[in-house]
């Protein structure tokens, strides 16, 4: 029985199923669906040039998560020649994944990724040697990039521009004394807006006031103006190795459209579940603290607040008062401190499940769904009667050693891991030393 046959039967009602494919070309003999090939890191404009094809690679895991940089893991033996010809800092690596219906022959490789060898950990042992590689898309450069000219200040520019200033910012840095660092400071990536199917537009007609003093972190400058109310969704989409600059989507309202043309199905094309939700997540009433801009130990607390109609309905939503504060140390402007507790109730001001879904061998093609569509998903089983729309916010791929994968779908809410709690604790620290 087809996913949408399961749906159909099951909840009484029709889902379209995917369009029939046209013939596609079969993954080529002698090797995997995906392959991950080094370059040398470039510098500038210029075509990437490889250094090797990591066929031996195990253990591969590219994990794609919603306003989040992309990741990129593997384990080489460490007496494989392959493995001393990278460089931490010094090596990108690509990932393709063979799609039978891509390009106009139908069948090519598709870029999935392109990052920065950033993180490598051997472990020796009388038995054996091996080192494990993590590389991180170019999204995640911009949080090792840092304003440091005088503050500057925009006024009613527009949200998209401001980013592009962040990122020109990024790519153009120099020491506060002006000393340059060209060609270090290059970044392969480039501005562009979308629309949430993911076609060009553009601006997104929504302004901005901002001030940006010396030591603002450019990433998390960029992720802050994204959820304001009325913000963006964004990632990095690589077309390497055949260009030299990756795309950083920005997509306006958000990314992903509501889709009729699949389903998730537990018991068709879904083969595992884990549902969680975390009260830790959740906030009806969100409390953001910003700078008074004064030295004045009484002068009066700039803030925020905002809740919703959860906060004191009890008695037609009984879940009582959830409340969560937030330290914008860098922001002095009442109306931007409005908009990030407005963005902050609109995430938090709603409990929703997390899902991960295991999908059943075979079933996942590219595109259906994408990144941010809003998709339904069908449980029935144990204590689960679910019949509701997701919104698909991680996508992670397990490369077999044998070639074949293992895709893992995430929807609903992305959820709250260690990393995000200390990276949290980082960004009031940062603020705070920037008052």
């Amino acid at each position: 029985m087809s996913y949408a046959d399961a749906f159909a039967s099951a909840f009484n009602v029709v889902v379209a199923p995917l369009p029939p494919p046209a013939t596609g070309a079969p993954i080529p003999a002698g090797r995997g669906r995906w392959r991950l090939v080094a370059y040398a890191r470039q510098f500038d404009a210029t075509l990437p040039v490889a250094v090797a094809e990591l066929v031996r690679a195990r253990g591969r895991r590219l994990t794609q998560t919603w306003n989040t940089p992309a990741e990129l893991t593997f384990t080489l033996d460490g007496h494989d020649p392959s493995a001393a010809l990278l460089t931490e800092l010094a090596t990108d690596v690509v990932a393709t994944r063979w799609d039978e219906w891509y390009g106009p022959g139908r069948g090519a490789d598709r870029v999935m990724f392109r990052g920065l060898l950033d993180h490598s950990e051997d472990q020796i042992t009388e038995q054996s040697a091996t080192v494990t590689f993590t590389a991180h898309d170019y999204f995640a450069m911009l949080g090792r990039r840092v304003t440091t000219a005088q503050s500057f200040t925009v006024t009613a520019l527009d949200q998209d521009s401001i980013v592009n200033m962040l990122y020109l910012n990024a790519v153009n840095g120099t020491s506060t004394s002006g000393t340059a660092f060209a060609p270090g400071n290059f970044l392969p990536l480039a501005v562009a807006q979308y629309n949430p199917d993911g076609t060009t537009r553009g601006l997104s007609g929504q302004v901005r006031d901002r001030t940006y003093p010396p030591g603002t972190v450019i990433g998390q400058a960029i992720d802050d103006l994204a959820k304001v109310q009325g913000g963006f969704d964004y990632d990095v989409r690589s077309g390497a190795p055949s260009q030299s600059y990756d795309a950083l989507r920005l997509f306006y309202p958000q990314q992903g459209v509501a889709r009729t043309d699949t389903a998730l199905v537990y018991g068709a094309n879904v083969s595992t579940v884990t549902r969680t939700v975390s009260s830790g997540d959740y906030a009806n009433y969100v409390r953001e603290i910003g700078n008074k801009a004064s030295s004045d130990p009484n002068a009066p607390q700039l803030f925020s607040e905002q809740w919703n109609i959860d906060a004191n309905n009890v008695t037609v939503n009984p879940v009582g008062l959830f409340m969560q504060v937030d330290n914008a140390s860098d922001v002095s402007v009442q109306a931007t401190l409005d908009q990030q507790a407005q963005g902050a109730l609109a995430v938090s001001g709603v409990l929703t499940p997390s899902y991960t879904l295991g999908l059943t061998p075979g079933t996942y093609r590219y595109g259906f769904p994408n990144m941010g569509d809003a998709v339904p998903l069908v449980i029935n089983e144990g204590r689960l009667n679910v019949n509701t729309s997701v919104r698909v916010v991680g996508v992670t791929y397990d490369v077999n050693d044998d070639g074949d994968e293992n895709v893992t779908l995430t929807v609903g809410r992305p959820p709250r891991t260690l990393a995000k709690i200390l990276s949290a604790a980082d960004r009031d620290i940062d603020a705070l030393a920037r008052r």
